[in-house]
């Protein structure tokens, strides 16, 4: 079988990686395992007929329920079923919104930086006009964006029917790619209060909120997202946040498995499209066999599992920062997510350290600038520690670092 990151084994050259945002290859045999043991109890004869069949058009009941449940317990926080829609992955779920909801042209404010296919998506694929908004440690910066939306959208179109939004808003508010920073809970009620008044959907890619390192020890507790502040007993409540979630990051991507929590006037819209019409629930199957996995307490205990995993890939990581890297470097440890974003002096230009790591080295990584609507970042990096054991996180730093040495000291 071939996949995606083939490249890294290729012509007899073995590549270490800390781009990858993917689970390691030990934690994809354990998700390999847990997804047997449900299939064998899901597939039972008198099973067959509804597993087989299209699904309803925002997942089966049974399937919502469970994931309402497995979530309000991770989360701390309730989460309803009747807002759950299922999907196939988290960027099929901002094809859909973007698609649906949305027209070439409208704008769209992002993260500076931002997670860059998602950034690809929002100008490539859907023509959008793509607004940064400066971030800081704790995520993007409220009074900015206000200035934004109230420069950008005085001449926005007039919203309606199955385009209900003056803009869109593509955030990665808990966890940020590629920055593991978290929006403050005052900036969220902030930004809650913006969307309302400007009429702007925030589309959260909430792929990281399960992966929480917070406190000293396990268990962590997430983060509250969003879409918890866009609070349906407000007077003013219209609904203006989706949260959009994955299996990916927690058990494997090529399930091709997620969800998105949608205000009911969004699930409406969604409901009447031929999209979701034609195919029914977006991934029936899966989702019946993820949810068994759940009833029978897999995935809770695979959850806790990887997050003790990920943890110590963390410390890894940032261990081997502080001791091989050859120069001052600035970087936050995140509490939760896949990366560590990196800063070096601005002499530094790390397209052409990654050139020498990927050719000389044998260690890639990804290049500060991809995550830029406006090219800037030439001097950062983002390192992922998902990807690759301890030791092996280790080596990669120390072959970044000989490049780094290369390339700009004397």
């Amino acid at each position: 079988m071939t996949t995606m990151f083939d490249y890294l084994k290729r012509d007899g050259r073995k590549v270490s990686t800390l781009r990858v945002g993917s689970p390691s290859e030990d934690l994809r045999v354990k998700c390999g395992e847990l997804i047997h043991k449900a299939s064998q109890a899901l597939h039972t004869p008198e099973n067959y007929a509804d597993l087989f069949q299209y699904g309803p058009h925002n997942g089966s009941l049974a399937v919502r329920n469970e994931l309402a449940k497995f979530l309000s317990e991770e989360y701390g926080d309730k989460v309803g079923c009747e807002d759950i829609w299922v999907t196939a992955g988290a960027s099929q779920g901002l094809a859909c919104i973007g698609n649906l909801l949305f027209q070439p042209g409208t704008v769209a404010f992002v993260e500076e930086p931002t997670y860059f296919i998602g950034l690809t998506v929002l100008q490539e694929d859907y023509r959008m006009n793509v607004i940064g908004v400066p971030t800081d440690q704790d995520g993007m910066i409220i009074d900015e964006l206000e200035k934004m939306m109230a420069e950008h959208l005085l001449t926005a179109p007039v919203p309606a029917g199955n385009k209900p939004f003056a803009a869109m808003l593509y955030c990665i508010p808990t966890f940020n790619n590629p920055t593991g920073s978290v929006l403050s809970a005052e900036r969220c009620k902030q930004l809650i209060k913006l969307l309302r008044r400007y009429n702007v959907l925030a589309f959260c890619d909430d792929v990281y909120n399960l992966l929480s390192y917070m406190g000293d020890r396990p268990p962590f507790q997430s983060p509250p997202r969003l879409f918890s502040f866009d609070d349906k007993t407000d007077p003013d409540y219209k609904g203006h946040v989706i949260s959009n979630g994955t299996f990916s990051k927690i058990l494997g991507p090529g399930l091709r498995l997620g969800w998105m929590e949608v205000p009911e006037h969004v699930g409406r819209i969604l409901h009447t499209t031929g999209y979701a019409k034609s195919g029914g629930c977006f991934n029936h199957y899966t989702s019946c066999i993820v949810s068994t996995a759940i009833q029978m307490g897999l995935v809770k205990e695979h959850l806790a599992y990887v997050r003790e995993v990920y943890y110590s890939r963390l410390n890894s990581l940032c261990n081997a920062l502080d001791e091989y890297i050859p120069c001052s470097v600035t970087y936050t440890k995140p509490q939760g997510g896949y990366f560590v974003w990196v800063v070096f002096p601005s002499e530094v230009d790390c397209n052409k350290v990654y050139d020498v790591c990927l050719n000389k080295y044998s260690v890639d990584f990804n290049k500060g600038s991809g995550f830029s609507s406006r090219g800037q970042y030439k001097n950062c990096m983002r390192l992922s520690f998902a990807f690759h054991d301890g030791p092996t996180i280790e080596h990669c730093v120390k072959q970044i670092a000989l490049a780094v040495k290369e390339c700009f000291t004397a």
